[in-house]
């Protein structure tokens, strides 16, 4: 299996998560050869990792603006 690593700059959240729902649509399909379910589910599961850690710097880049917002000043 051959990974392809886009640059970050590439990347797209919902590019990825299309890429995921047509996975799992071939998978569900049954037309499949069962190697290539092995394949693609791996596929899936790296898609699947590189969303979850979109979505979590995201979350920590807001959690640090609302923080700057609410943070009273020092002078």
């Amino acid at each position: 299996m051959v990974k392809s690593k886009l640059r970050q700059s590439d990347w797209n959240y919902e590019e990825t998560v299309d890429r995921i729902e047509a996975i799992v649509d071939r998978v569900e399909s049954g037309e499949l050869p069962l190697e290539e379910v092995f394949e693609q589910f791996a596929v899936a599961v790296e898609c699947l990792q590189e969303c979850e850690n979109f979505l979590a710097r995201g979350k920590e880049q807001m959690e640090l603006s609302i923080e700057l917002l609410t943070a009273e000043p020092d002078f």
